[in-house]
């Protein structure tokens, strides 16, 4: 079954929400206070052109190629390849920030020492949703989107109630900035189902609405953490919501954990969708890929913990990756569509490059190599 524009919506705003609704708006808050309201929505107008610009190519060339298809056909096969093999670079380093936080919430609710227990649960949740049909996700998206639209908007009435002032803090714009990006990755998963939609304009519009909606959301929750001062230290951020909810009903801690739970597992679904569907163009088949992808996921994510490295360096690589994808995919879409708002979105995109700096190194450097793959391959097709 093809998807609708309700559900088409659904997954783009639960897949930007994710996991980054439980913990970027609260490291904004820490970077930059009151200000990163203003950051917030800076970051909304720089990322609507390359939004738009994925719609459009979306409906030009609809394949599980997704984001490697319109470099192909924009600067060649060599180019296309490598920007495939750039993106299925992120299985290690992105979709495991998404699992271990939706276990650490359940763990942090429920018990850390089940910590290990949740990872393998998440992983096997998303395992047997990618072997459903996409529709069945699609539908319970719907669902879980009600649910946190309803509760952030609650915290925000809630807090627009309660007495606040608005004071001074340090300002880190590039830091802000950098970090606040992590929230609107997921555009380029969204364009490797293109092609699994009812009408083919459906993907444009659900992209660029539900990215009006998501950063609506972002701000409404960094509001509502700037009130009630739920950010600030590593507890605090990684709990924020918690915080919040907790002045507004009993259990908030399980609650919010298992809705975040859930949420997070939504989000990583349509990522590994997109992911095993990208596979498949390299002649893997679709089962042998989805248990790769996903043995690699669960693995790192147990890393993680046993070797305790930060999270963060995994936001910052990712990060780094999804920006170049971005700012490829506007360069193809300045060459193909030759219209202003493709310009915009490379003029967007090189700016968030510079702003990232030498956290750029691992996604350019990783480019150069598949690059050169590439070319060794066509050589020797």
């Amino acid at each position: 079954m093809k998807l609708s524009l309700t559900q088409g919506i659904a997954t783009i705003v639960i897949t930007l929400l994710g996991s980054g609704v439980f913990i970027v708006p609260a490291l904004s808050a820490t970077y930059s206070g009151w200000a990163s309201l203003i950051l917030w929505f800076v970051m909304a107008i720089m990322i609507l052109p390359v939004a738009f610009v994925f719609g459009k190519l979306g409906i030009m060339y609809p394949s599980a190629g997704g984001s490697a298809t319109f470099v192909k056909e924009a600067f060649g096969k060599k180019s296309g390849f490598a920007t495939k093999l750039l993106y299925l670079s992120i299985i290690p380093i992105g979709p495991p920030v998404v699992i271990i936080t939706a276990a650490s919430y359940l763990a942090g609710a429920f018990g850390n020492q089940y910590l290990i227990e949740f990872i393998f649960l998440a992983s096997a949740i998303i395992l047997i949703l990618n072997l459903m049909s996409l529709t069945i996700s699609s539908n319970i998206n719907i669902a879980v989107v009600i649910t946190i639209i309803t509760i952030i908007s609650l915290f925000f009435i809630v807090s627009l109630f309660q007495k606040f002032h608005i004071t001074t803090h340090d300002f880190h714009i590039i830091q802000t900035l950098g970090i606040i990006f992590w929230c609107f990755v997921g555009i380029e998963a969204m364009s490797h189902i293109s092609h699994e939609f009812k009408n083919e304009n459906d993907f444009f519009k659900a992209v660029v609405i539900g990215i009006i909606i998501v950063a609506f959301m972002y701000m409404a929750v960094t509001f509502s953490l700037l009130v009630f001062n739920a950010y600030g230290s590593e507890d605090k951020n990684l709990h924020s919501l918690v915080i919040v909810a907790s002045h507004i009903m009993p259990y908030a801690d399980k609650i919010m954990a298992i809705v975040a739970f859930i949420i997070c597992i939504m989000a990583l679904n349509l990522y590994v969708a997109s992911l095993t569907r990208l596979s498949t163009t390299l002649n893997i088949g679709f089962k042998k890929a989805l248990f790769i992808i996903m043995g690699i996921i669960f693995a790192i994510s147990v890393f993680k913990f046993l070797f305790d490295f930060k999270i963060d360096l995994l936001i910052t690589y990712s990060n780094g990756v999804f920006v170049l994808i971005y700012f490829l995919v506007s360069l193809a879409a300045l060459k193909i569509l030759k219209t202003k708002t493709s310009f915009f979105a490379v003029i967007s995109m090189g700016i968030i490059i510079t702003i990232l700096g030498f956290d750029m190194i691992y996604a350019l450097v990783s480019f150069v190599v598949f690059l050169f793959i590439s070319q060794i391959k066509e050589k020797f097709a």
